[in-house]
């Protein structure tokens, strides 16, 4: 039976990089959309970026989408990112048994998982809270209907009333000059003022991305 427990004190969480609108914390778990290959790149190897400065990190997912060398590019050391293969909701769940408490995670493709379902996305929540992580999953698709983002956030994440923040990322051009476009639909109560849309320029980390 489940018993009270007092909220513990607010922590500060890891953000990718200056001018990105949200912090993820510990204990918190968040789903991302990004809707073209370089808005994903960008997020995963600033936030793994971030992570691994404090220390450790994970990546979990069908396919690896990180770079060792363009961390190394963001000047951290990528040694001590653990990197694992899932393909299956069961898999992740059971990788999650190796991951130390109070770290970052990873999830990438996580809607591409095979036999996801309402109950994983519950004791993904659970293994959130109990062992205190950072829990970030990311879904890169081509296919998104811009229109009406809470039906497909549903589609593809089941249960997103379960999850600390919502976001979809895009990235735009013009002559030359790149921005990451920030959808926030769901933040934690402590940065409700960053709900809606953020434009930020991103110039200097496209080049360390694609080595320019």
């Amino acid at each position: 039976m489940p018993g009270f427990f007092q909220p513990v004190e607010e922590i500060s969480g890891i953000k990718p990089f200056e001018g990105f609108p949200l912090e993820f914390s510990q204990a918190s778990l968040s789903a991302l959309v990004s809707t073209d290959e370089l808005a994903g790149s960008l997020f995963v190897h600033t936030l793994l970026g971030e992570a691994l400065r404090g220390g450790k990190a994970y990546h979990i997912g069908p396919k690896r989408v990180f770079s060792p060398g363009v961390l190394k590019a963001l000047e951290v050391e990528p040694s001590n990112l653990l990197s694992a293969n899932v393909y299956s909701g069961d898999e992740l769940l059971q990788a999650l048994e190796y991951v130390e408490e109070g770290s970052l995670v990873l999830v990438s493709q996580f809607s591409a998982l095979k036999d996801v379902s309402r109950e994983t996305i519950l004791e993904l929540r659970r293994k959130t809270d109990e062992m205190m992580l950072t829990l970030v999953l990311h879904h890169e698709t081509l296919t998104l209907n811009e229109l009406d983002l809470p039906s497909e956030f549903a589609r593809l994440f089941l249960l997103p009333e379960l999850f600390d923040a919502l976001l979809v990322l895009r990235t735009s051009s013009y002559r030359g000059h790149h921005k990451l476009n920030v959808t926030v639909l769901k933040s934690p109560p402590e940065q409700i003022g960053s709900l809606g849309d953020h434009s930020i320029p991103v110039d200097s980390l496209v080049k360390l991305i694609g080595g320019r």
